[in-house]
């Protein structure tokens, strides 16, 4: 007679007493990472602000330094003479017929004529109308530079000057110079710079700050 095997299946117990373990953080690793946080963003406060400002004065003066060379290579090309001229303007968001030309404008224009209380007019395609400033390209300040301050300046660094034209061979006649870009209210972060237009009509930008005769940054 066949006999026959009874199986016991037997369960696991758990200890008793044994408490799971809990994932997560407690409120005291919370708040010291919030204290530590806060003591990151206090520092890199200022350096981001520093930064910031120093990048608008970076913009308007690489925007200025583009309009001069732009105006020279106009002159070259076209065979004729061709004028940069910083302009303040009545609006800070569009260049228009309120414009005047400046020495303290942080905007500028590339034409042929004064383009004072003319700002507003489109490119120029033709030279034949004679009411027109025949403006090749502009540009209004507040582009990316808003807050920074402008001075054009003859080669004595010293006598305002607001234009400068350059004749079919690049050369520059008019008395500006030099163009210096800061802010009004400086601070100790800031890096004001300037640009330069050499008797050869060269332009470049430099650092007024730097005295190292051997760094290429140094205004001359």
């Amino acid at each position: 007679m066949p006999h026959t095997v009874h199986t016991q299946v037997i369960s696991p117990t758990r200890p008793v007493g044994r408490r799971q373990s809990q994932a997560g953080f407690s409120i005291i690793e919370i708040a010291v990472t919030l204290v530590v946080l806060g003591m990151l963003l206090a520092t890199a406060v200022p350096s981001m602000s520093a930064w910031i400002r120093n990048a608008k004065l970076r913009n308007q003066a690489e925007s200025l330094q583009t309009g001069l060379q732009q105006a020279r290579n106009e002159a070259v090309r076209r065979n004729r003479p061709i004028t940069f001229y910083l302009v303040s303007n009545g609006t800070s968001t569009v260049l228009n017929n309120s414009c005047t030309v400046s020495a303290s404008g942080s905007s500028w224009v590339v034409s042929v004529r004064d383009p004072g209380s003319a700002c507003a007019a489109a490119p120029a395609t033709t030279s034949a109308d004679s009411a027109n400033p025949l403006i090749v390209v502009k540009r209004l300040g507040t582009e990316g530079s808003t807050g920074v301050s402008v001075s054009g300046l003859a080669s004595d660094g010293s006598t305002a000057a607001s234009s400068v034209t350059f004749d079919t061979l690049g050369r520059p006649s008019g008395n500006l110079r030099r163009i210096a870009v800061n802010y009004a209210s400086a601070q100790t972060d800031d890096r004001p710079l300037r640009v330069d237009i050499t008797p050869a009509g060269m332009v470049r930008s430099c650092d007024p700050l730097i005295t190292s005769t051997s760094d290429p940054r140094r205004c001359l």
